[in-house]
């Protein structure tokens, strides 16, 4: 029996408001490619209207929906996360920590 596949979530949370902007990818290595990447959190930001507002910062979170993993990162304003280049290699830092739990999980079984 396999288990399926739930995929990684991409969300942007605002701080000033705490809502929380979220999609689903099952195939998370799509967000490698900077282009997707940047397009990923312009989508996640437009879903949250009060944005242009947000004077406490925001959160982009990388989660694996398979195992709970998750990982995120700080950032004080709007601008950075429109940023192309900031955003592009934040999510390709978090995909690549969350997946290296998931290789740890895998090779060390006794935990050490």
């Amino acid at each position: 029996m396999t288990a399926e596949n739930k995929g990684y979530s991409l969300a942007v949370t605002d701080r000033s408001s705490s809502e929380i902007s979220e999609k689903i990818y099952l195939k998370p290595m799509s967000l490698y490619v900077p282009d997707i990447a940047i397009e990923a959190v312009s989508q996640l930001l437009a879903g949250l209207p009060a944005a242009a507002n947000n004077d406490k910062g925001f959160v982009l979170t990388v989660t694996n929906k398979n195992n709970g993993v998750s990982v995120d990162n700080d950032f004080d304003g709007l601008q950075e996360l429109k940023d192309p280049l900031i955003v592009a290699d934040a999510v390709k830092d978090l995909v690549n920590i969350v997946r290296g739990y998931e290789s740890d999980e895998e090779t060390n079984v006794c935990g050490w």
